[in-house]
């Protein structure tokens, strides 16, 4: 396997992908930005305060982990709460949708995925901005 330099990214620094007034994304590591397929994808994801997601089921699994705010995942026909540190597996086929319309601040999240191809807000990415992955500073 070919050897790869360390890469910091400072999420502050990625552009967003925003779906209307409820979310955003930012794509903070993927094939692309390491170089190496294969890798798992990383996105930061913000549901803002206030705010609720219409919720999706994948083909794959995918993992959430809660950075800060609190809220309510619905995991097909269970309601949960979410919290701070707190590790999500969501297997495939499983209807999940978050909600933070309770929530004083904004619920944010990681999601990991084991190939960017099941995670639809890569190919918004690429059809917008023809790449998967821009800074702020990036037109």
């Amino acid at each position: 396997m070919e050897k790869l330099k360390p890469l910091l990214v400072e999420v502050a620094k990625v552009k967003p992908l925003i779906f209307g007034e409820s979310y955003q994304s930012r794509m903070i590591l993927d094939h692309v930005i390491t170089g190496r397929d294969g890798v798992i994808q990383i996105n930061h994801g913000t549901v803002k305060a206030g705010c609720a997601l219409d919720g999706a089921t994948h083909e794959a699994d995918e993992i959430y982990y809660i950075l800060s705010g609190e809220g309510l995942i619905k995991l097909d026909d269970k309601i949960e709460k979410v919290v701070p540190d707190q590790v999500i597996f969501i297997p495939a086929g499983c209807f999940h949708a978050l909600d933070n319309r309770g929530g004083k601040e904004d619920l944010k999240i990681l999601t990991f995925w084991k190939d960017y191809r099941f995670n639809d807000a890569y190919e918004v990415r690429m059809k917008l901005w023809g790449k998967s992955f821009k800074t702020i500073d990036e037109e």
